[in-house]
């Protein structure tokens, strides 16, 4: 059980480091660029899982682009 909980964290670590050079690479763009991006697959013949790993970026591009709320913190 130990060595699953390693291996989603590994995955979720690498999501949002693919996430984290996206932002870097096209800034405010990045949410955009992964859109295109998952549009290409869905229209291509690719392996589902492909899909939801690149949708899960999304989640990830879009939480770092986000502009926070005016009684938000930020850490």
């Amino acid at each position: 059980m130990a060595r699953r909980s390693t291996d989603e964290m590994v995955i979720n670590r690498n999501i949002w480091t693919v996430a984290a050079w996206l932002v870097a690479k096209h800034g405010e763009a990045a949410p955009k660029v992964v859109s295109a991006r998952i549009a290409r697959l869905r229209d291509g013949e690719v392996e589902p899982s492909a899909i939801t790993s690149w949708l899960q970026v999304d989640q990830a591009v879009h939480e770092l682009t986000r502009r926070p709320a005016e009684n938000e913190r930020i850490h």
